[in-house]
């Protein structure tokens, strides 16, 4: 009985910690959101249960009024989509409809370099393909939208920037195509894929391929902050993102989806253990492959979100944004922080940027490599001084500007980065989310 009673109080004490572990994560999201730093919601789930949600700001702004964000709420989900796609093509695999090995010129030849990129290239962006999206004219079909030979014509115009295999570059033409693929093996469109394959086997209630923004069917309007106001994003035409970010969903059933995979509810346990291989550091098939972590973000128009798995605690953690000017990196951890009954990352106030010359920004330029988490893994990132402007990140064919705090410090605060340099010594401390990695110049 004695050892009942202390297990009791052990338990109750326990909980009761955690419990104050989420009013402080409570507390964060009333800051980050008086101080105009972020709309949005929050789930956190453990071992198939919510465990934790919250939701800030508003849904939209009509007429001068107000709609707050709800737990019906919907959020466009940006290229989350992508790990909707390749669990559909992992299902097409287990079914013997397809192979990862299959050219992509069984369906597609007119695209360069189809005879050598496999369904496995797209999958992992080793394929060589150009993005799309640095498509000099992108910003005008992207609101007026396109037909799927309009943007196959516009694929098929540029040579690939790598061989397949040799490397991995993040690009959204990998997943266009995807999609297509599905829809042509599966002879029907892809909203009807998605649903047919995921939406109906999960029975999930609010998950969809989106069309033109419905504020009456509770699909938020996204912003973006200026000068303290909120003012409304552009939308992106529905037939621009495809299977590479067109799905729209509330973050519950996006967490019913993540760990009905996971979990081995959707695709063979063979898959999914191909799927969560990585070949080019980070990308996994539809995922990113993290320190401790599998998932994935996105951005369109004023969305952003976060998706994320952690399997040693079997931890799902979903953040979608309609306005977001705030590092979503720092959100998610602080949420994980919180599950865990651990203190949370302080709330970051605006640093203030400073301006370096071109003569500054240029020592700054090149590669620098190092290992991350406790698997070591190997790590790249890339920086390019465009005059007065320096521009980083991990995949060499999309850098990001960073902001300096310093001559030898330099920040991107959406995505919570901060990197310091030591041009003497030839090194870089990149911290996010809390941590710290030191990365050497290469020669």
């Amino acid at each position: 009985m004695k050892q009942l009673v202390i297990l009791f109080l052990l338990t109750t004490s326990l909980c009761f910690s955690q419990q104050e572990k989420f009013k402080a994560l409570d507390s964060f999201f009333k800051n980050v959101s008086d101080n105009n730093k972020m709309m949005g919601t929050l789930v956190i789930s453990k071992n198939g249960q919510v465990i934790y949600d919250k939701h800030v700001g508003y849904a939209n702004m009509v007429d001068n009024k107000k709609y707050p964000i709800t737990k019906e709420s919907k959020f466009r989900i940006a290229s989350i989509t992508k790990t909707y796609t390749a669990t559909m093509v992992y299902q097409l695999v287990d079914e013997g409809k397809l192979k990862l090995t299959d050219r992509l010129s069984n369906f597609f030849p007119q695209i360069p370099n189809a005879d050598n990129i496999t369904i496995a290239n797209m999958l992992n962006h080793s394929s060589g393909l150009f993005e799309i999206t640095k498509a000099k004219d992108f910003n005008t079909w992207r609101i007026k939208g396109t037909t799927r030979e309009e943007m196959l014509e516009r694929i098929q115009k540029y040579p690939g920037i790598f061989k397949p295999g040799e490397k991995s570059a993040y690009s959204n033409s990998n997943f266009l195509l995807l999609g297509y693929i599905i829809e042509e093996i599966d002879k029907i469109p892809y909203a009807e894929a998605l649903k047919k394959r995921i939406v109906n086997a999960l029975n999930l209630k609010n998950t969809y391929y989106g069309g033109k923004k419905n504020a009456e069917n509770n699909e938020c309007a996204s912003f973006y902050y200026k000068d303290g106001k909120l003012i409304e994003s552009e939308e992106t035409h529905r037939s621009v993102p495809g299977g590479a970010g067109g799905i729209v969903a509330t973050p519950y059933d996006l967490v019913t989806f993540y760990e009905a995979l996971f979990t081995g509810k959707l695709i063979s346990k063979k898959s999914l253990e191909t799927m969560l291989k990585v070949k080019h550091i980070p990308y996994a098939s539809g995922l990113f492959n993290g320190e401790d972590a599998y998932g994935h973000g996105g951005g369109i128009d004023g969305f952003i979100s976060e998706a994320t798995y952690k399997p040693e605690q079997k931890i799902t953690i979903v953040i979608l944004t309609n306005a977001l000017n705030y590092s979503i990196s720092d959100i998610v951890e602080n949420a994980f922080l919180a599950s865990q009954n651990q203190n949370l990352l302080p709330v970051k106030t605006a640093v203030k940027t400073i301006a370096l010359t071109a003569a500054k920004i240029a020592p700054y330029a090149g590669v620098y490599e190092g290992h991350m988490g406790k698997e070591k893994t190997p790590y790249t990132f890339n920086f390019v001084a465009e005059g007065k402007v320096l521009k980083g990140g991990p995949n060499a064919n999309m850098l990001f500007p960073l902001e300096a705090v310093k001559n030898n410090e330099f920040v991107h605060n959406e995505f919570g980065i901060h990197l310091k340099f030591d041009l003497e010594k030839q090194t870089l401390i990149f911290t996010q989310a809390g941590k710290s990695h030191t990365l050497t110049k290469k020669h």
